[in-house]
């Protein structure tokens, strides 16, 4: 038969036990309650639950692990940096390191955000409009024209890297997962070339200056 606890400690008891306290912890606030005893109890007040794991809890609540795993995803958490953030707004004191580490054991993991070139508003409509004009055009018609591509090269140092963090497999990218870019900002070598349908053409190098209307113009004159 099971010892049976005073009624003013029940209280207390049950309270550990509602708060996910061990038998053991519990056992040192009422050492003479033995670890039996109070399994009863904790079948008695809890039901069948399992037993909490050993070891130490985890300072991220679930609620807060859900807040956080959700703006990840959609990016109003700028990564680990903002995930500090946000747990030392709620009183929580964690490394970036140990942040890395929890995030990597709910599946997420860093990837580089792609570069892509920067559109202004205007040249988008600019572009739209070109877009209509030409859809009628063949097969036939596109083979009589040329696209040209161009890569920049930092002279001084990285580019540098920015990452975000993402637990599902990349599909469409969203604007959080892409950096704008300028090419040409200077500082860099540019290399240009042109292909058509008769294959690629040579390659041309932009050392100094801008590009702008006039090198682009100079640059095709020499490819074609």
């Amino acid at each position: 038969m099971t010892r049976l606890i005073p009624q003013e400690v029940q209280g207390p008891v049950k309270g550990l036990f509602n708060q996910g306290c061990s038998l053991s912890a519990i056992q040192k606030f009422f050492p003479d309650l033995s670890v039996s005893v109070l399994s009863c109890y904790r079948k008695k007040f809890l039901g069948h639950s399992k037993q909490a794991k050993p070891g130490r809890r985890s300072k991220i609540t679930m609620q807060n692990m859900n807040y956080i795993e959700r703006n990840l995803r959609n990016s109003n958490l700028d990564g680990p940096r903002g995930v500090q953030y946000y747990l030392a707004h709620m009183g929580v004191q964690m490394t970036l390191r140990n942040i890395q580490y929890i995030l990597k054991r709910k599946g997420f993991k860093a990837k580089r955000k792609v570069k892509t070139n920067f559109v202004s508003a205007e040249n988008r409509k600019k572009r739209l409009v070109c877009a209509k004009r030409h859809r009628h055009l063949t097969a036939d018609d596109w083979r009589k024209w040329g696209f040209s591509d161009e890569t920049r090269v930092n002279m001084w140092g990285s580019d540098g890297e920015s990452f975000y963090w993402t637990d599902r497999p990349p599909t469409e990218l969203m604007p959080h997962q892409t950096e704008a870019q300028v090419q040409g900002d200077g500082g860099g070598v540019v290399f240009w070339g042109m292909i058509t349908a008769e294959g690629p053409s040579y390659g041309s190098t932009i050392t100094e200056g801008t590009i702008n209307s006039e090198v682009m113009l100079k640059f095709w004159t020499h490819l074609c």
